[in-house]
């Protein structure tokens, strides 16, 4: 089970449809900020994921961390290690990210 300093997000491409704004917009109307490009779980809902087919989980923490706590099937990734091959090719596929947030 995940901590609740665990944070959680999920990228799945071509599965989320984000609106942008238009450019362009008339002077003096308020402009909207982008909207993030990746949706979030809550932690029951990442549990829920768990071990399913073509879902994949990355745990961002450091090797410390990670050897103390990792969700079961997790691989240790760190951005730095983020190169092509790395990631599934399956552009339908869920990607969870999740790492420790001490905010």
């Amino acid at each position: 089970m995940l901590s609740s300093r665990q944070s959680v997000a999920v990228a799945a491409p071509f599965v989320l449809a984000l609106a942008f704004m238009q450019e362009g917009r008339a002077a003096g109307k308020k402009q909207m900020p982008e909207p993030e490009p990746f949706g979030r779980f809550t932690v029951g809902q990442v549990e829920r994921r768990l071990g399913q087919p073509n879902v994949h989980v990355y745990d961002g923490n450091s090797p410390e961390t990670y050897a103390e706590n990792h969700l079961p099937g997790a691989v240790p990734l760190s951005s730095k290690d983020i190169k092509e091959g790395v990631l599934p090719e399956d552009k339908d596929a869920t990607l969870i990210f999740y790492c420790a947030n001490e905010l």
